[in-house]
């Protein structure tokens, strides 16, 4: 669990607690969720050949080892392949491809040069699909001070670093 100590926003938030402490309920409602989905489709419209366990396997069990793997991507490919804007004291680079296939988190120099940052393509030919959705989401009202680097900071160390 959380210590939230270390991350004092996190107390703030009554349901982030609780999420910290049932951690297992979001999954067990995704896949409760994706079973019904699939046995409403299959009564709807057998056509479709689809049932409640397919839709687990696929929608839970696949999905999250995939996500896994992307994430592990990141933490290892990210660190090889792509380009160094920032001297960031590792080896982290930004890589396009990875940013297309993990929805943003290829920018991996950015992140360390700014973790703080909800965006990671710091430009706008960074694509980066978690940020925009987070935008929508503000949009929305249901977040909210969204924090992104300060352009002076940006701009700071471009150009500076080796590729």
């Amino acid at each position: 669990h959380a210590d939230y100590g270390l991350v004092k926003d996190l107390s703030r938030y009554p349901e982030l607690r609780w999420l910290d402490r049932f951690d297992i309920a979001i999954p067990l409602l995704l896949a409760l969720s994706l079973f019904g989905l699939g046995e409403w489709l299959s009564w709807l419209n057998p056509g479709l050949n689809t049932n409640g366990w397919q839709m687990v396997v696929w929608g839970y069990f696949i999905s999250t080892v995939i996500l896994l793997h992307a994430t592990l991507l990141i933490n290892s490919l990210a660190h090889k392949w792509g380009k160094r804007r920032y001297n960031t004291g590792d080896d982290s680079r930004n890589n396009f491809l990875l940013a297309l296939l993990t929805l943003g988190e290829g920018w991996h120099n950015n992140h360390h040069y700014h973790a703080s940052s909800a965006r990671q393509g710091f430009y706008w030919w960074e694509v980066d699909i978690s940020f925009y959705l987070l935008c929508l989401m503000n949009k929305f009202g249901l977040i909210w001070d969204t924090r992104t680097i300060p352009v002076k900071k940006r701009d700071h160390q471009l150009n500076k670093v080796s590729q």
